[in-house]
C-alpha cells in the first residue's frame, strides 16, 4: 500500500510547504519596486524609471503566484478527497513512496 500521504494531515503540510516560499515571493514582487528604492537609497544610488506603473506590473505578477497557489491547492484538495474516499485506486507503485 501507498506511504500515508492521502490524508487531510498530509495536505495541510504540503500546503504549508508549497506556501512558505510562495510568501517571499508575493512579498517580493508586491513591494519590489519599494524594497528597490530602498536598497538604492542605502548604497546612495539615483532610482529613476520607476514608479506606479512599474509597481503595478509588479503586482500582477505577485497576483500571478497567488492564483498559482491558490490552484494548487485546489487540485490537491480534490485529490485528497478522492482518494480518501475511493482507497482502492491509490496506486500500488507510487513514485513518492519513501517507504521503499
Amino acid at each position: 500500500m501507498a506511504s500515508n500521504k492521502y490524508t487531510w494531515k498530509a495536505f495541510w503540510i504540503r500546503q504549508i510547504k508549497m506556501c512558505f516560499p510562495l510568501i517571499f515571493l508575493v512579498y517580493f514582487f508586491w513591494y519590489g519596486v519599494d524594497i528597490g528604492r530602498v536598497i538604492h537609497e542605502y548604497l546612495g544610488w539615483t532610482f529613476e524609471g520607476y514608479g506606479p506603473p512599474q509597481q503595478r506590473w509588479y503586482r500582477v505578477i505577485a497576483s500571478g503566484f497567488i492564483l498559482l497557489g491558490l490552484f494548487g491547492t485546489f487540485i490537491d484538495a480534490i485529490n485528497t478527497w478522492h482518494y480518501l474516499k475511493n482507497p482502492h485506486e491509490i496506486p500500488e507503485n507510487d513514485a513518492d513512496d519513501e517507504s521503499k
